[in-house]
């Protein structure tokens, strides 16, 4: 569907909030905390589809509310949305999702938000608030300038609510082992984190190594990003003797795609596993969220996964 920005608010110096109506005033399809969309954006000479959290009352039919942070080093949606996107212009806007809802089955929920990751946590905590279900948010940023929701998050979540500002005076790190380690046991207890690969990766890790069941940890992934010290990846292919050099901003398995290779792949978020590669050769950055530390000595996903570039990584494809 086509809907039209109505406003664009500067959160923070790199998060914008974008609203979003129907053109013609029509009510737009209510949702459930932790709904995304996605959103086709002209990245270079294509439409890109990228999901965003919608951050909206999920019962409130006039609009939709999504916070984008700006990303240099992205895919071009969030840098596109930052320096070109103006109040009046049309967007193509799916339906809501939700892949990220509350279980029902929970008798306490942990929440854990990293950055721009808070973003589906602000429906589910206040839905959760408003039940009377018993939860408790955990919210890290780089500094409170940068976290767009910090005063918003203080004030509506109180006591329930604990905010880490990892740099500056007085800084504070959530202690991911010390909290699995509170909940491990708590069999109806359920962690849901958005947020950096590193954060979700290690919430899923430490979750895993306390024999924490998998149907208790729920996590948000829009796929691949990369890091302002990514550099161009050397790729040998040793079974189809392949060679090619890919730059940041493309992935690993589009690029191998593009070159003529054939690799099976499902999500492209580093989730379901569908695209697991052997190595042999190279260092790989793992961002996927769904390796064991064991499978990383051997393998990698291309979908979401870096390597270093000072050598050649070599795949078993």
């Amino acid at each position: 569907m086509l809907l039209r920005v109505t406003e664009i608010e500067a959160l923070t110096s790199s998060i914008r909030r974008i609203r979003l109506g129907s053109a013609d005033g029509a009510p737009l399809t209510s949702f459930q905390p932790g709904a995304h969309v996605e959103i086709g954006l002209p990245v270079g000479d294509v439409v890109a589809f990228r999901k965003y959290s919608l951050i909206s009352d999920g019962e409130d039919g006039s609009h939709y509310d999504i916070a984008v942070k700006r990303a240099e080093h992205g895919r071009g949606g969030s840098v596109f949305i930052h320096d070109e996107l103006n109040v009046g212009d049309e967007l193509d806007v799916s339906a809501p999702v939700n892949e990220f809802s509350i279980a029902a089955q929970g008798a306490h929920h942990v929440l854990i938000a990293g950055g721009i990751g808070i973003t589906p946590m602000l429906g589910i905590a206040s839905r959760l608030k408003q039940s009377g279900g018993s939860y408790e948010l955990h919210y890290s940023g780089r500094t409170a300038d940068e976290m767009a929701f910090h005063d918003r998050v203080r004030h509506d979540h109180g006591d329930q609510a604990q905010l880490y500002v990892t740099r500056g005076e007085g800084a504070t790190r959530l202690d991911i082992a010390a909290l699995l380690d509170r909940h491990q046991a708590d069999a109806d207890t359920h962690l849901y984190v958005c947020g950096p690969a590193q954060l979700i990766d290690a919430v899923r890790l430490a979750a895993e190594a306390r024999g924490v069941n998998r149907r208790r940890i729920h996590f948000e992934s829009f796929g691949p990003s990369w890091d302002a010290t990514d550099g161009t990846v050397r790729i040998a292919m040793s079974e189809s003797a392949m060679e090619l050099e890919v730059a940041p901003g493309t992935t690993l398995l589009d690029a191998m795609e593009a070159a003529g290779a054939w690799i099976p792949s499902d999500c492209k978020r580093g989730e379901c596993g569908a695209c697991i590669a052997s190595y042999s050769g190279g260092r790989p950055i793992h961002r996927d969220n769904c390796l064991t530390e064991e499978q990383r000595q051997h393998s990698m996903c291309p979908c979401v996964s870096w390597a270093a570039s000072d050598e050649v990584l070599t795949l078993q494809l």
